[in-house]
């Protein structure tokens, strides 16, 4: 059973209620009190789901730089590697003079 005596403009008089209305609206305010708790739950899921995207697109963010460094560190270590075979090839020669 609802109660609509009890709202926050007009309370409702425990004394003049009986036992049975007095646990009809101790239920309704439990209800309405986990109706605002699930609401609440629900609100910090979502936000909680909103970080871990936000953290997920800069951790590919952070891994798509990563990769490219990487590739330019590569990119360099050949082109260093090409460069010392080179100087070594250069040695080689001006030994043999």
């Amino acid at each position: 059973m609802i109660s609509t005596a009890d709202t926050p403009v007009n309370l409702a008089d425990l004394s003049k209620m009986t036992e049975q209305e007095r646990n009809d609206l101790l239920i309704q305010i439990r209800e309405r009190r986990l109706r605002s708790v699930k609401i609440y739950e629900e609100l910090s899921l979502m936000k909680n789901e909103a970080r871990k995207e936000q953290l997920e697109g800069q951790l590919l963010k952070a891994l798509e730089m990563f990769n490219k460094d990487l590739l330019r560190v590569d990119k360099a270590m050949t082109s260093l590697e090409n460069r010392a075979v080179k100087l070594r090839s250069i040695e080689l020669e001006v030994e043999q003079l």
